[in-house]
């Protein structure tokens, strides 16, 4: 069986284009008279020196490739996930992607259609008309890490696939960091990009994908298969690969190696050093962490001096434990399962993600 083969470039962003151009050469599947889609990931309205989103100068490059190599069409477009910080456009207008994108921005929540999938946790969601039918789809993920799943990479991009309120819908329903893996890879497989190209010139190490700190690594990563790419990522911040749930799952489903062993690396292959993983969200090993999990439960608190009662942590709880008050947000500890979708949607870094013991709170 053929290793699947993920390529390094070193570079900054001002020689992007010419790595991504050689992602492209190494890379591409024919693209010649073919409709093509390229997925950045805009998580809302930050500014591109936050280094949250992929940055526009990956966005313009791909954009480049593509129509250098005979695209039909070209698109740019995402579903962020940040409704309470203005409509789509904003977000990627704030991002930088707007203008990267020249006229080629769709929003990729203004046409879903219901699509069937193999998961536990529902038989039918509302993906985006235009990754669905596009010809060519090419992810530009960000290397981050991130609370709920440990790392953000080319599998949780396709999360943007879905449209309205699908993915707060997931979180409700698959409850814990297996569950919501699961849920992801499901996901993925509806619709896997047939390139990812993912900027990692500058990561976000610590408590990603928004609150976390930029760490500059200086490289482009490229595959035709998300799965080994995420693979080599999470071995460059340090972690063993199978310990995150998304890659060991994808990888039980035939989808992609969760080991190097089985990846082709072409190019400087480095650890980065003292790399800052998340420190919630990825103790699930032995039987003492697993208790130590269920007393010790990692849920959000206000941080009351950051906070500008903005409410989009209360749009954003798909258990609706968050409510507004005068004082701000309100969480009811009760109902909140600990899906940190208040703390991936607050841009002002005002939920504090602390460890709280269940015994003390009556559960």
């Amino acid at each position: 069986m053929t290793r699947p083969r993920v390529s390094i470039y070193p570079t900054d962003y001002s020689h992007a284009a010419d790595a991504v151009e050689r992602a492209f050469a190494d890379h591409a599947p024919p693209v010649e008279g073919r409709t093509c889609l390229a997925k950045p990931n805009i998580l809302g309205a930050m500014p591109p020196e936050r280094h949250v989103t992929t940055h526009p100068s990956i966005v313009s490059a791909a954009i480049a490739a593509l129509e250098r190599r005979g695209a039909a069409r070209v698109s740019v477009g995402d579903n962020s996930g940040m409704r309470a910080y203005g409509s789509n456009a904003r977000a990627a207008r704030v991002a930088g992607i707007l203008d990267a994108a020249g006229g080629r921005y769709v929003n990729l929540g203004a046409s879903p259609v219901k699509t069937a999938l193999e998961s536990d946790f529902s038989e039918r969601l509302a993906f985006s008309r235009e990754v669905l039918e596009c010809d060519v789809l090419v992810s530009l993920p960000k290397m981050k890490t991130h609370v709920a799943t440990g790392i953000t990479g080319g599998i949780k991009n396709t999360f943007g696939h879905l449209v309205g309120g699908e993915k707060m819908r997931l979180h409700r329903e698959a409850v814990g960091a297996e569950n919501f893996a699961r849920a992801i890879v499901d996901v993925y497989q509806v619709r896997p990009p047939d390139l990812v190209v993912m900027d990692a010139v500058v990561a976000m190490e610590g408590q990603g994908p928004s609150g976390g700190r930029p760490r500059d690594v200086g490289r482009i990563l490229a595959s035709s298969n998300a799965v080994a790419l995420d693979t080599v990522m999470a071995a460059m911040m340090g972690l063993e690969p199978r310990s995150v749930p998304m890659l060991r799952i994808a990888e039980e489903r035939g989808l992609g190696p969760a080991d190097l062993d089985g990846i082709e690396i072409d190019g400087p292959f480095e650890i980065v050093p003292k790399f800052k993983t998340c420190s919630v969200g990825m103790g699930f090993g032995t039987w003492i962490s697993r208790i130590s999990t269920y007393i010790f439960v990692t849920q959000p608190t206000v941080h009351r001096k950051k906070c500008v009662k903005c409410g989009s942590c209360a749009q954003a709880c798909p258990v609706e434990a968050i409510t507004m008050t005068g004082a701000g947000p309100t969480i009811d500890y009760t109902k909140c399962i600990s899906c940190f979708c208040c703390h991936e949607m607050c841009r002002y870094e005002a939920m504090d993600l602390s460890r709280r013991m269940r015994l003390l709170q009556g559960l």
